[in-house]
């Protein structure tokens, strides 16, 4: 647990030095590094003002300390948010290549992305996303032939860097940076660990990223962090509970202990014979003192806002066109890791994996058939034949007709007869007594004699 905490802390180090550098060039400053201590100087400050990232010589020195949650740190964004957010950036695709981007949200071959988990099946890697859901849309049956990129509505995403830290006596500190991003409307996309998780927003190599200017107004800042704020009160409680769940063996034998010791001495003020051992009081002292001592056993929890960030990207409409000619709209965010969600045909429900029919369609799971002669699949929209005898359907035109029943069958229910070679099904073949089990018949080629109930073939019954 120390080493992540470690890592957090020095990559939040680095990005509040990061920060306060460009907060020191965009007010045309000059910064001068002198061991543990940071000269400032401003174009309308004739002095220097010193800062330090070391917090023992802010204390020792009293110097301004430059670091999460300090007062000096706090200012600094207190300002800045004053003249706009405090980080702002535009996504967007770099020459020619959207297809290729929209083309990545999509898995029609074994491989998918690079994230996802590898298996060998018979010498062949097959890739698995283990993900609570999926990073792309999973097409079956068939393949992408054509990309077409359409209409193009600009939206903006927030994200809020929130600080926490959890400490008790009993265990080391414990700090999480936690990351919350949000849509215009205040609703939660999602809600990571920096240090554990995947965020949704990621750039890659097809996009360019650049920063741009704009402000948030006051009130939608206040909605958006109030959303925030009120779902941390129930993840901080859950993250409590986590952080609390191995220290309560340690934690009830401590305080038996504690209480072992004050009964201990209150015996031992009893066999003193002391004139002036008042127990009333020795009890509301000895409550007072438990209580106090279990209060020190509790996890503080110190909660910080450390950064903002508005996300200006695209909303993406498109076409995919398959091999089989089916079509499929659906939309993407540019940046966000999202699952494609594409509407059936059929029944306007949303999916995120589909299968190609041979019917030229592009339909869910629900809504489709599949040929138990050909493994060929086909939508519920298409004129297919019902085997009672399988509960299987089979493509017109395909299987057979019995020549006892003339209904139409699989091909797996099919058997010739040896005498005419007349096909039936299961229901009407039969086995000359005479010839064993090794030949079927037609059931319209069979005799039955009257001795002994035998059922004879052709052959057989002329004898």
């Amino acid at each position: 647990m120390n080493k992540p905490t470690t890592t957090i802390n020095s990559d939040l180090a680095l990005s509040v030095e990061r920060f306060f550098e460009a907060y020191v060039n965009a007010k045309e400053g000059k910064l001068v590094h002198k061991n543990d201590l940071v000269h400032v100087t401003f174009p309308d400050k004739p002095q220097p003002e010193i800062f330090t990232y070391c917090p023992s010589v802010g204390c020792e020195q009293k110097i301004p300390l430059i670091a999460s949650g300090s007062p000096a740190f706090q200012q600094i964004l207190r300002e800045c948010q004053k003249n706009g957010v405090l980080c702002q950036i535009q996504l967007n695709p770099l020459e020619n290549n959207l297809p290729l981007i929209i083309r990545q949200h999509f898995k029609d071959t074994e491989f998918a992305c690079i994230d996802c988990d590898k298996v060998t099946v018979d010498q062949n890697v097959v890739s698995i996303c283990v993900k609570p859901q999926s990073c792309y849309h999973q097409i079956n049956g068939g393949k992408i032939n054509q990309i077409k990129p359409g209409k193009q509505e600009t939206v903006r995403y927030f994200q809020f860097y929130y600080a926490l830290v959890f400490s008790n006596k009993l265990r080391s500190k414990n700090e999480e940076i936690i990351s919350v991003l949000l849509d215009e409307n205040a609703n939660i996309i999602e809600v990571i660990n920096i240090a554990n998780d995947v965020p949704s927003f990621t750039v890659d190599t097809n996009l360019a990223v650049s920063e741009c200017k704009g402000k948030v107004k006051p009130e939608l800042f206040d909605k958006l962090k109030e959303t925030v704020d009120n779902h941390l009160k129930s993840l901080i409680c859950e993250k409590v509970a986590l952080f609390d769940l191995p220290l309560s063996r340690e934690k009830k034998a401590k305080l038996w202990a504690f209480e072992k010791r004050l009964k201990q001495e209150r015996r031992e003020q009893i066999l003193s014979r002391k004139r002036d051992f008042d127990p009333l009081k020795w009890q509301t002292n000895y409550q007072t003192l438990l209580k106090r001592e279990e209060e020190t056993y509790l996890t503080n929890i110190s909660v910080r806002f450390i950064n903002f960030l508005v996300i200006n990207t695209y909303k993406i409409k498109f076409d995919l066109i398959l091999n089989n000619e089916a079509m499929i709209h659906s939309t993407l965010i540019l940046g966000l890791n999202q699952t494609i969600m594409v509407t059936c045909p059929i029944c306007k429900k949303n999916f995120t994996e589909g299968y190609v029919t041979q019917d030229g369609l592009y339909v869910c799971e629900n809504c489709v058939k599949q040929s138990v002669d050909s493994c060929k699949v086909y939508s519920k929209k298409a004129a297919l034949s019902f085997d009672d005898t399988l509960n299987e359907y089979i493509e017109p035109g395909s299987g057979f007709v019995c020549s006892v029943c003339q209904k139409r069958h699989s091909q797996l229910l099919e058997f010739k007869c040896s005498h005419d070679g007349s096909s039936v099904c299961v229901n009407h073949y039969g086995f000359c007594d005479t010839c064993g089990n090794e030949k079927f018949y037609s059931k319209n080629n069979l005799f039955y004699t009257d001795e002994f109930k035998h059922q004879l073939c052709p052959k057989h019954a002329k004898k």
